[in-house]
């Protein structure tokens, strides 16, 4: 029962730490910190659970006609993720299986071109302009496969030195992936595919 309960704290703990914060913040995520001490687990198996947690929320959530585009939705917001987390490597890693995801799927040959550039650049500022392409790319591409739940267009009027820049997310909260922590909550939601 202790155990579960120090689990407990810590999993609220790490989802504490995914928002930016105030003080009330800060002290919840030092209490986390302590709580993930006692346990003996690494940050980055808190950070697992917690996106399975995510991951499996937006799949209760959203539901595909198409299992191929699925896919492609997943291996999108997979980029999207490890660009909010400035994780280039990450980044490049989603673009090699969306590329594969695309071929599976016929899908459009722009959204192939920005997703194949992300698989082949380790320089975070490339993917993120190619991810600009590649979200206007997919956003076409979701148009009417889903069955239930939502996808949220979201932007920032500051990405690309204010020209402004789009993304899709599962969740109608914002998470910046053209800034990632440097401006996290900096946008807004635009319009909602279903």
């Amino acid at each position: 029962m202790k155990n579960a309960r120090l689990l407990l704290m810590a999993f609220l703990g790490a989802i504490t730490l995914n928002s930016c914060g105030d003080s009330k913040k800060e002290n919840e995520a030092e209490d986390a910190t302590h709580a993930d001490h006692e346990m003996h687990m690494e940050g980055e198996e808190m950070h697992e659970m917690s996106q399975e947690m995510d991951h499996s929320a937006m799949t209760a959530e959203m539901a595909f006609k198409d299992e191929k585009m699925a896919a492609v939705y997943g291996h999108y917001d997979h980029i999207k993720t490890a660009l909010v987390k400035s994780d280039a490597a990450e980044a490049q890693n989603g673009g090699k299986m969306l590329v594969d995801a695309l071929q599976a799927a016929g899908g459009k040959e722009d959204a192939m071109s920005a997703a194949q550039k992300i698989a082949q650049s380790s320089e975070l500022n490339e993917q993120r302009t190619a991810f600009s392409d590649l979200s206007s790319a997919v956003e076409e591409m979701m148009a009417g496969t889903l069955s239930s739940g939502a996808i949220y267009k979201q932007y920032c009027p500051m990405a690309f030195e204010g020209k402004g820049g789009y993304w899709l997310s599962s969740s109608e909260e914002i998470r910046n992936p053209y800034y990632g922590d440097k401006m996290l909550k900096c946008g807004s939601v635009r319009d909602t595919i279903k």
